[in-house]
């Protein structure tokens, strides 16, 4: 007869030599993919125990009264655009454009013309490199934040801000830097948490015109949504929620306002935001 122990370890053992057949026949290419919510029950089963007299074996048999098979995965065919860290996940132009207030804010609006994993005329709608620019974008940004500070050392100005960037697809692409608003009328794909940190050199980067220096900004960006969007006939994502990105941008005042600045950068991968703590 059984002990007690080898009674309960019977269907232990019968449920992970099932569970390990589910799952190999779950990672086959051919086979469709068979998932269970962490916690919750995969499979349960009915069985008998045959001891084999004289050889210390044990023949264990039954078969399965229950299989918690998940409806297929919604990422089913779905490109995840991810960028390993240290490597350019996207390129952006823009313009600023700054406001006075209690507290102060800014917006920073313009187009993406490089993005990991997309090929240059899934960005642009015209293959010519020579037409692909804001009027011909299809992924735009813009970015509302408020100034938390502003400090003086020297001729530099150091400018502290926070807020949120959201990146748009607009399949009418229509990016107009005189209309700061074009570049925020498509469909949302990525919103991110921002945190910036604009240097400016306050000396005169334009003859005579003190404060006409250039300026360095350093944005970190965390994802906080993302939309599954689709171009010729592919569906993609641009990442997930946590993905963190460290923004670099170089620029310069401009003579007359609005806008306060144009810039150019690019965004590099880093590592993952650790989940909130409740």
């Amino acid at each position: 007869m059984l002990s007690a122990t080898k009674l309960m370890f019977v269907p232990v053992m019968l449920a992970v030599l099932i569970a390990a057949s589910v799952t190999a026949l779950a990672q086959s290419q051919a086979a469709p993919k068979i998932k269970t919510p962490q916690g919750d029950i995969a499979l349960e089963l009915i069985g008998q125990v045959q001891n084999v007299p004289m050889t210390q074996t044990s023949n264990q048999y039954g078969y399965l009264s229950s299989v918690n098979v998940s409806p297929a995965s919604d990422d089913e065919g779905l490109h995840n655009l991810t960028t390993p860290f240290g490597g350019i996940a996207f390129e952006v132009v823009g313009q600023v454009t700054n406001f006075a207030g209690q507290p102060a804010t800014s917006q920073q609006y313009g187009y993406l013309n490089l993005i990991n994993g997309l090929s240059s005329d899934q960005i642009f709608t015209p293959a010519n490199p020579t037409l692909q620019n804001e009027t011909t974008a299809r992924f735009t940004f813009f970015t509302d934040a408020v100034t938390e500070r502003v400090i003086s050392n020297g001729r530099l100005r150091i400018v502290n801000r926070i807020g949120t960037t959201t990146i748009y697809l607009d399949e009418t692409p229509d990016g107009d830097f005189s209309n700061r608003d074009t570049f925020r009328d498509g469909t949302p794909v990525v919103t991110m948490a921002y945190r910036q940190q604009v240097i400016l050199d306050t000396g005169e980067g334009i003859s005579g015109v003190a404060g006409s220096g250039t300026f360095t900004v350093m944005n970190l960006l965390t994802v906080a949504a993302v939309q599954t969007f689709e171009i010729g006939g592919e569906n993609y994502r641009l990442g997930k929620p946590r993905d963190q990105f460290r923004q670099f941008y170089s620029g310069a005042p401009t003579p007359t306002t609005p806008p306060n600045g144009v810039f150019a950068g690019y965004a590099v991968a880093i590592e993952r935001a650790e989940p909130d703590k409740d």
